[in-house]
């Protein structure tokens, strides 16, 4: 067995020198601030997980609210509907019952104004048109004045449209001519007519616009009084010329 000695000739100042690492008091404060920057991302990334997950609980909570509220919102859409359908129907209700014994006259005295070789399609109503009221441009600096409440009124005039069919003009003028003389009719115009074929026969599809009157009894009574008045009158200056 064979020994070896391991002599250094080289001086001191070649000899390897041990390694020895010294931060400083610039690298421990660099230390010092990267651990502190670190300690600070890593709480913003669990502050940030800690909102992330508050906000899925607030949208998992507003999802079911919103879920029970779906049944509430077409319990009351569905109770709006049946409310203006009921609305409608007191309107037209209302509308009948304030012209009950106009309309009773009205249609007695359309059907006596019928001729022969006509016959009645469709009688229509025109919409009630309501015009705005004009605005002031003097008095837009001046406080303006409490709404007054709107009082449901049915107009005694209204517009209306009549349809039906004649087999001649003449008795298509015949009941032009009566309606113009009748107390509830006035204006009667013939708006279009068109020659058909119904059952291989020649006849006339007509639309006629007029405007009702619906006539309150007390208002009857007077044009009553007043055409007698006037036949009288004429009877009298009648006389008096013989």
């Amino acid at each position: 067995m064979q020994n070896f000695i391991e002599i250094n000739l080289l001086p001191k100042n070649y000899n390897k020198k041990s390694l020895d690492f010294s931060l400083g008091k610039t690298g421990i404060y660099a230390v010092a601030a990267a651990a502190v920057i670190v300690v600070m991302l890593i709480s913003v990334s669990f502050y940030q997980q800690n909102k992330l997950s508050e906000l899925d609980e607030n949208i998992i909570k507003a999802k079911q609210r919103a879920t029970m509220l779906q049944k509430d919102i077409q319990l009351v859409d569905a109770l709006t509907e049946v409310k203006n359908k009921v609305k409608a129907r007191m309107t037209a209700v209302e509308k009948l019952d304030s012209h009950r014994s106009s309309w009773v006259r009205i249609l007695e005295n359309m059907a006596r104004n019928v001729p022969e070789f006509v016959w009645m399609g469709r009688f229509e109503e025109k919409p009630l048109i309501v015009a705005a009221a004009p605005k002031n441009k003097k008095n837009k600096n001046k406080k303006q004045a409490e709404p007054t409440k709107e009082v449901y009124t049915i107009p005694t005039v209204r517009t209306a449209e009549i349809e039906g069919y004649a087999f001649t003009l003449n008795a298509l003028a015949s009941f032009m001519i009566k309606m113009m003389r009748s107390d509830y009719f006035d204006e009667v115009e013939l708006v279009n007519t068109k020659e058909i074929e119904l059952e291989e026969k020649k006849a006339y599809n007509f639309t006629i616009s007029c405007n009702v009157h619906y006539l309150s009894d007390e208002a009857l009574r007077k044009n009553i009084a007043a055409v007698t008045t006037k036949n009288k009158q004429a009877s009298t200056s009648h006389k008096s010329l013989n």
